[in-house]
């Protein structure tokens, strides 16, 4: 057996693949990659074999990780090759449930200049996914655990899994999440923007509801997630929020939230605000529209900044 190529020379090869696979034999010259001394050389042969969607180097996938399993925590420092071919396994569409399950489970505590980290959150979420995306029985099981997990992307994790059940039972896990919130607004927004996705229109209204938040970081990302839907019949919620609160910083987000819309209705208010408001509002609706790069929108709003006079606007313009 010839001498394995050096880290550089693995990923110099891997990037050759990645570049023209036309011109490789995947499994016989992309696979042993993943077996690799390095684990930055497994990560980023799993990242190409997902990126060129291999699905015929699957199996080699599931062997991988399961070889990284042993003893990780010396091997796979930060989880990177774990974490990656687990990434892909659920990318693929991979019913490999003996990784999933063990990944799931999987913590890793590594030193840290503080207190020591559990390098291995993202990879219980990504687990997650992948045994929704397989349907395995257990898999809303798996979630509700990983909900109450310690780690902020676990939980995230775990919440994204839900939103792809397309089960009604992940509907009401995830109104119940947001109802009792978390100590990071992260895994919060993770369940708006899944409710939005697993149920939109019932959804709608009760997403909305957080618009009236006593906690600002919550409002904001409400409204960011309505924005992302782009839902139609988001519009007239997110308008009545605007036009109801005060929160110099939310009404700013609302209209970035309106602007995301992507809608007619929704641009002509901005319009408006832009050519009618003061300017404060004025410059906000202004700093929304920039999201719009359609000539359409850009000659519209030179000619009402043209009408317009002000510091605020001319700097928020230039």
């Amino acid at each position: 057996m010839g001498k394995r190529p050096s880290t550089e020379d693995a990923l110099k090869a891997i990037r050759a693949i990645r570049d023209a696979p036309e011109n490789f034999d995947l499994k016989r010259e992309l696979a042993p990659f993943l077996l690799h001394k390095s684990n930055h050389v497994a990560a980023a042969a799993a990242d190409t074999v997902g990126r060129l969607e291999a699905v015929a180097l699957g199996q080699h996938l599931v062997d991988a990780f399961l070889e990284w399993m042993k003893n990780p925590s010396e091997r796979d420092l930060r989880c990177d090759a774990l974490t990656s071919i687990a990434k892909t396994l659920a990318a693929l569409d991979h019913p490999a449930s003996e990784v999933y399950m063990a990944g799931i489970r999987h913590v890793q505590n590594e030193a840290s200049f503080g207190p020591s980290v559990d390098s291995a959150a993202a990879l219980r979420g990504i687990c997650a996914q992948g045994l929704v995306r397989m349907s395995h029985p257990d898999a809303l099981l798996e979630c509700v655990t990983l909900l109450a997990d310690p780690q902020t992307a676990a939980r995230a994790g775990a919440v994204r899994a839900i939103s792809e059940t397309g089960q009604f039972a992940g509907v009401l896990l995830l109104r119940y999440k947001a109802l009792i919130g978390d100590k990071d607004e992260e895994v919060t927004a993770e369940c708006f923007a899944g409710l939005l996705r697993l149920a939109p229109a019932e959804s709608l209204e009760f997403v909305a509801s957080f618009l009236n938040s006593h906690a600002d970081e919550i409002a904001e990302r409400a409204a960011l997630a309505l924005g992302e839907s782009r839902l139609a019949a988001a519009f007239p919620l997110l308008k009545e929020a605007w036009e109801h609160t005060a929160q110099a910083t939310l009404r700013r987000t609302l209209l970035l939230a309106m602007a995301m819309l992507r809608q007619d209705e929704a641009v002509e208010f901005l319009l408006m605000r832009l050519a009618e408001d003061g300017e404060k509002s004025a410059s906000d609706a202004l700093a929304a529209l920039s999201l719009y790069s359609e000539d359409s929108v850009r000659n519209r709003i030179r000619e009402l900044l043209a009408k317009r006079k002000g510091p605020a606007l001319s700097r928020a313009s230039s």
